[in-house]
């Protein structure tokens, strides 16, 4: 039977592709494949309706949209993830619309969508979630209908503000399997909650389309979808044979490289919005045009240029293929000044000649008047001398070329270590000027080149680090560096480079013999005031801090003399070698994150399971990190300086899906909400554990989950609470949604009074293991589920 047939047989569990819970995974059994279901249409999050602050209460929504390539079956996404609370979707629908200006489906095409076999589903704030997969026939370059039905209120509105397409509201009530458009009353020029359609058929993958109003369609005709991707999705279409790449719209108006509007900015949204987008093959970036004519105005081209590059960077890093579009004309436009014109041409001109792009779509010369280069040709301008009308935009798409539209290998690139965000750093809002941070980091696995990630995911300001170093630490207690191993960190061939809010970046290969098993130091100079700190607070390592100035590239450590034992910025090194095979990542909470193993001394479970892996026989070829985070909830997020940081659902992309070489996950969370919620619910827990599989899933991975662990003796005990983790648990070790399950409850409770850690294995709260627990923890995972 084949894995089409194998995946239509369920409505969200994946029966033939899963062993029993504790059987070895091989490879022909693994996760589902991501190329067989692909993106045919997207929508970024921009915002949240506004006056609407608790959302559409016994409302109907129904989005039109429109799709690129076909398929026998459907999944939806739904997003949360600007919202400050959860959102309760009631009845959610698919049907294949009558046409893209009426709310009317097409007679018997409606079906209702499930969510874990569940016909309701809530979304954490910050969060999305993926249906199950529904067989149904979805038509190439045709309409659906997506309706969601919520009966409460919600607080705001997650949505795409600019659709140049009609969708509806209805009249009071749960309209959503209805197939008459008749109660469906108000129309709308928005897509709320609906981010994406994916479809199981023949396209070998998609292409995303990242940009700013003129890729969103600014002017285009409403309802027509003539968009410059909608024409490329044509172009596609009339080729030969199966249509190649689904194309997914990533525009949004208004959108910038370097900051924040009324919208997220590019480098804070690339996970979301492009890396995780299913079957994804390429991106065509065309960005910069708000940043030079906005306002803020930049005048100089360097930092635009530098964010393109690490957009170039990071789409390589997942095996994408880039195309650089170039920036239109805007002469005549109400922001044009012959400076900015500068600006514009430096930064077309490093997309077309400086090589960071595998292609170039030179949009500007499509489009530009032969007279007077400055402005859009007549004939392509909607008449605002800044957005194209639809002769304009099918001229854009005329440009793109096709054959340079599919992916290229990533190397042999994995990461050996990793950490999650939590929080930013009480006490220093305004960062950490004139001082040098030695984060001290263990590796997993070793290579001959390094790269390194750094985060202001959780900043309210951008951050510039005037420097960056790394080194292999000459012991795991100090920071000082091994002799002549210290190397000056570039970005984009920088040594300094800015951070939006929100974003991460990484670093240029840099030739250094990475030690398996070994620590590195990683140092940032952050010379000015920068905003709040993004931080792990809990890091079970001592890392240093130099108070007075540059001290990035000194080789000793005399001058950190401030012990600290948080990680600041630092989230992530890959290393590069021909034996890697990939990188094992492990979610979850405090007991991953390591809490009450001793500092330093790397006792955390994953570490032992590490030691593990390297002590086989042969190179090791997997590496171990950890986006553990204590306090963790898989529900709601920390607030204000709490350490739990945001939930796993709003993390999942960061923290999970877009790390280096990712093969499998470990799924480890739910002992926070059990311990935590006024009335944890088991279903709710076994819904969202669903979820975060059918996501990894998605995105190629394997799934392991791990029992949760006793809790009696914690504080917030109850016999209550540890029957919604039994309960839990005993979903976990029998349910067909994982491709393995460890027993770490098992191996680590005590026989005598199973609601309890064993003593042996207990650090003394009763709740976390001790270094011998985490040990035993470690050796219950089955290494043939990781390959």
């Amino acid at each position: 039977m084949s894995y089409v047939q194998k995946m239509l047989l369920t409505a969200g569990t994946v029966l033939a592709l899963v062993l029993s819970p504790t059987s070895p995974v091989t490879a022909a059994e693994s996760a589902p494949p991501p190329d067989d279901w692909v993106g045919t249409w997207s929508a970024a999050a921009t915002g949240t309706v506004p006056n609407l602050p608790t959302g559409y209460a016994d409302r109907t929504i129904r989005n039109v949209v429109h799709t690129s390539v076909g398929g026998s079956g459907v999944r939806v996404s739904l997003t949360n993830v600007l919202s400050s609370v959860a959102v309760r979707m009631d009845a959610v629908t698919v049907a294949v619309a009558e046409a893209p200006t009426t709310p009317g489906a097409v007679a018997g095409t409606m079906r209702s969508l499930t969510f874990g076999g569940a016909s309701a589903v809530s979304i954490p704030a910050g969060g999305e979630v993926l249906s199950d997969p529904l067989p149904f026939a979805v038509p190439e370059d045709g309409n659906l209908l997506v309706s969601v039905y919520t009966a409460a209120p919600s607080g705001p509105v997650t949505y795409h503000q600019v659709a140049n397409q009609t969708s509806y509201l209805s009249v009071a009530g749960n309209h959503a399997a209805e197939a008459a458009g008749a109660a469906f009353t108000s129309a709308i020029t928005f897509w709320p909650y609906v981010s994406g359609v994916d479809v199981l058929g023949q396209a070998e993958g998609a292409v995303v389309a990242f940009g700013d109003s003129i890729t969103d369609g600014n002017a285009s005709t409403r309802n027509a979808n003539h968009r410059w991707p909608d024409y490329l999705a044509d172009r596609l279409i009339a080729e030969p044979g199966a249509t190649r790449l689904g194309v997914l719209n990533a525009g949004i108006s208004s959108n910038r490289l370097l900051s924040n509007t009324w919208n997220p900015n590019a480098i804070s949204r690339l996970d979301r919005d492009v890396l995780t987008a299913p079957g994804v093959r390429s991106v065509i970036v065309m960005l910069g045009i708000n940043d030079i004519g906005g306002q803020p105005q930049h005048h100089e081209p360097s930092e635009i240029i530098a964010a393109l590059r690490q957009i170039a960077a990071q789409s390589k890093a997942k095996g994408l293929r880039i195309t650089g579009g170039t920036l239109t004309p805007f002469g005549g436009s109400s922001n044009y000044t012959e400076e900015l014109e500068g600006v514009r041409q430096a930064v077309n001109d490093f997309i077309r000649t400086s090589g960071v792009f595998d292609a170039v779509a030179d949009f500007d010369a499509a489009l530009r008047d032969p007279a007077t280069p400055t402005r859009l040709r007549a004939d392509f301008d909607s008449g605002d001398h800044l957005h194209p009308k639809d002769a304009g935009y099918q001229a854009m798409a005329a440009v793109v070329d096709l054959d340079k539209l599919t992916g290229h290998p990533a190397g042999r690139w994995a990461s050996t270590w990793q950490t999650a965000m939590a929080r930013t750093t009480p006490g220093a809002d305004l960062g950490l000027p004139n001082q040098s941070i030695r984060n001290v980091v263990h590796t997993s696995v070793g290579g001959d080149a390094a790269r390194v990630r750094l985060s202001n995911a959780l900043g309210t300001a951008p951050v510039l680090m005037g420097r960056v170093t790394v080194a292999v630490a000459s012991r795991s207690d100090g920071p000082d560096a091994v002799a002549g191993t210290m190397r000056e960190v570039t970005f984009g061939g920088s040594p300094s480079v800015t951070i939006p809010i929100g974003g991460e970046v990484l670093s240029d290969p840099i030739s250094l013999s990475v030690p398996a098993d070994g620590d590195l130091l990683v140092t940032v100079y952050t010379p000015v005031e920068s905003g709040a700190v993004t931080e792990h607070p809990r890091a079970y390592q001592t890392s240093f801090i130099a108070t007075d100035g540059d001290h990035a590239a000194d080789e000793q450590g005399t001058a950190f003399s401030k012990p600290t034992t948080a990680w600041y910025y630092v989230t992530g090194v890959d290393v590069q070698s021909n034996l890697l095979h990939g990188t094992v990542v492990t979610f979850g909470d405090s007991i991953t994150d390591g809490d009450r193993s001793t500092v330093g001394l790397n006792q955390r479970w994953p570490d032992i399971l590490a030691d593990r892996l390297a002590a086989e026989p042969g190179p090791t070829k997997l590496g171990v990190v950890n986006s553990g985070l204590s306090g963790n909830r898989i529900l709601d997020s920390s607030t204000g300086t709490g350490i739990g940081g945001p939930n796993a659902y709003a993390r999942s992309s960061r923290d999970m899906l877009t790390t280096t070489g990712a093969r499998t996950v470990i799924v480890l969370e739910g002992v926070n909400d059990i311990l935590n919620l006024a009335n944890p619910d088991p279903e709710t827990l076994k819904l969202a554990l669903k979820q975060l599989a059918a996501q990894a899933h998605a995105q190629g991975l394997k799934v392991v989950v791990g029992t949760i662990t006793p809790i009696k003796g914690w504080r917030s005990y109850t016999e209550a609470r540890d029957g919604v983790r039994q309960e839990v648990n005993a979903f976990i070790r029998t349910s067909t949604d994982f491709d393995a399950v460890v027993d770490f409850d098992a191996v680590v409770r005590d026989p005598a009074d199973p609601q309890q850690i064993n003593p042996a294995y207990d650090s003394g709260d009763h709740l976390h293991p001790s270094d011998a627990g985490y040990r035993v923890m470690a050796e219950a995972i089955d290494l043939r589920t990781l390959r």
